[in-house]
């Protein structure tokens, strides 16, 4: 459905922050934003997820709402033609504090937020109309508290709510991107690496078959790629599917453990066309050049992952800090 221009207008002076602009800026901002269509169903915007972006509804409906727990959706507002969502989070640069999901087919806006800031700065106007949308929210929840607290005999919860937990950021920011697979794959590569080291060393050190541990290292490497690498064609449920991606993991630490070595033998003590039969073979020596080798793979995978998961470490970081300030204050 094609919304008219001066419809369009129209709808951006219902926005509070918005209403003090004139035609020609609000001409302006709908020429350099973009009309995007959602289904009815789609997420528009996710709770704890990183972004900056308004959008501005121009035809259907979306609830708002929080996720306190998982399968306890409660319900904040509705949004209509006319209404915004996500200036908090330009304003602030936080995370998104609530999830935004179309009711039905769902037109809106989409403001960036390089956009927004350039507006803000030339319309300083519209700064001063978010702090007093701030306010009033913040208003709005001082009652609210109030009214929870002149309660003097509350209902007792059939189980006491969930607080923001690291359970809960995974399922937000990985597990509903799909990011948990690789996750896994990531963590069993350097577990299994970090593992598989103090394996061997506590051969050399207990003179337990050194060279048969990196010989059934090895093999049991090749063995988990090859099944890894039959069952990822096939279809099976989550669970299973993070086996596969933890066993490709393990295989190709195990694999790479013993390709270090391999290449250590090549440099050091081999020398295809003038072999020196006067070098002798030491396999833990060769075991210990490596080393550094493997550190920096270790290192180059964590700094990946970090960076694949950065939205999600940085929410844990700021829980696990949140928790420790209150554990020292009481």
């Amino acid at each position: 459905m094609t919304i008219e221009r001066a419809d369009q207008l129209a709808l951006l002076r219902k926005v509070e922050f918005l209403a003090p602009l004139d035609d020609d800026t609000l001409g302006e901002l709908l020429d350099r934003a973009r009309l995007i269509e959602r289904p009815s169903g789609a997420r528009l915007i996710s709770e704890l997820e990183s972004g900056a972006d308004v959008f501005v509804v121009m035809t259907g409906t979306a609830d708002v709402f929080v996720e306190p727990r998982a399968g306890d959706r409660r319900v904040l507002g509705t949004l209509g033609p006319g209404s915004a969502c996500g200036e908090m989070s330009s304003l602030t640069g936080g995370l998104r504090s609530a999830s935004v999901v179309a009711t039905s087919r769902l037109v809106v806006l989409e403001i960036p937020d390089a956009l927004f800031d350039e507006l803000r700065e030339r319309r300083p106007e519209i700064a001063v109309a978010l702090l007093g949308t701030l306010a009033r929210r913040l208003d709005a929840a001082d009652r609210h508290i109030d009214v929870l607290l002149d309660q003097h005999d509350p209902p007792v919860p059939e189980a006491p709510p969930e607080p923001t937990s690291i359970r809960r950021v995974w399922r937000e920011l990985v597990a509903s991107r799909r990011r948990d697979l690789a996750f896994a794959t990531l963590a069993a590569f350097v577990l299994t690496l970090i593992a598989v080291r103090l394996a061997v060393y506590a051969s050399f050190r207990l003179d337990v078959a050194p060279r048969g541990v990196l010989r059934t290292a090895y093999m049991t490497g090749f063995g988990l790629l090859v099944f890894s690498a039959a069952a990822a064609v096939l279809t099976f449920r989550p669970a299973v599917r993070k086996l596969v991606a933890i066993a490709y993991g393990i295989g190709a630490a195990l694999i790479f453990n013993e390709l270090g070595v391999t290449l250590a033998f090549d440099i050091f003590f081999k020398d295809i066309h003038t072999p020196d039969p006067d070098i002798a073979f030491d396999i833990e020596r060769l075991y210990r050049r490596t080393a550094p080798l493997r550190a920096i793979v270790i290192g180059l995978v964590v700094l990946i992952q970090v960076v694949y998961l950065r939205h999600f470490y940085r929410r844990v970081w700021f829980i696990l800090r949140t928790r420790l300030r209150r554990r020292f204050r009481r």
